[in-house]
């Protein structure tokens, strides 16, 4: 929905994260970054059900956490919205179902996605035939003010931690 109307509905998204947390309760996941934090700062670990509803609400807070400061620090710097709302309200929703781990996972992987989607355009635009050229005056103007969908490639990289996210956290750590 946001690649063609460029909005994502709180009715969406508000009930999605709600989904999230209930169903954390009743189907475990992989909750290790949250009981790695609760050991790190001395904290006992509580039963499953609880260590999942704690991971599952972390990760909504670091996701739509994450997005809303990057939203701040844009607005404070440009007067001008450089995020929606929206999708400030898909991360926090992706965050309950995929927990804390796969959270940082797709806040890492979304803007390098978008980063190719952008050259893209531009590639595009910048190889317009000469007869388009000349009806507009210059490529800078429609480039630079277009509004990317950024809430696709925070789903499409959700869809891949979903499927994929293990088998790139574990390459990624081996790195290392």
């Amino acid at each position: 929905m946001d690649a063609e109307a460029g909005l994502l509905p709180r009715e969406f998204t508000y009930t999605g994260i709600l989904l999230g947390l209930v169903f954390s309760w009743i189907a475990f996941t992989d909750s290790g970054a949250t009981a790695f934090l609760l050991r790190l700062f001395a904290r006992p670990v509580p039963s499953e059900h609880l260590l999942s509803l704690l991971d599952a609400t972390l990760g909504g807070l670091a996701g739509a956490g994450f997005f809303y400061l990057a939203w701040a620090l844009y607005y404070l710097v440009r007067k001008t919205h450089g995020l929606g709302f929206g999708d400030i309200a898909l991360m926090g929703m992706s965050g309950t179902f995929l927990g804390l781990k796969m959270i940082v996972l797709v806040i890492a992987l979304a803007p390098v996605t978008s980063v190719f989607y952008i050259a893209f355009l531009f590639l595009r635009e910048a190889f317009k035939p000469a007869e388009q050229l000349s009806k507009e005056n210059d490529i800078a103007p429609t480039f630079l003010g277009r509004e990317i969908p950024f809430g696709v490639f925070l789903g499409a990289c959700s869809l891949l931690a979903v499927f994929a996210g293990e088998a790139i956290w574990t390459w990624y750590l081996g790195m290392f």
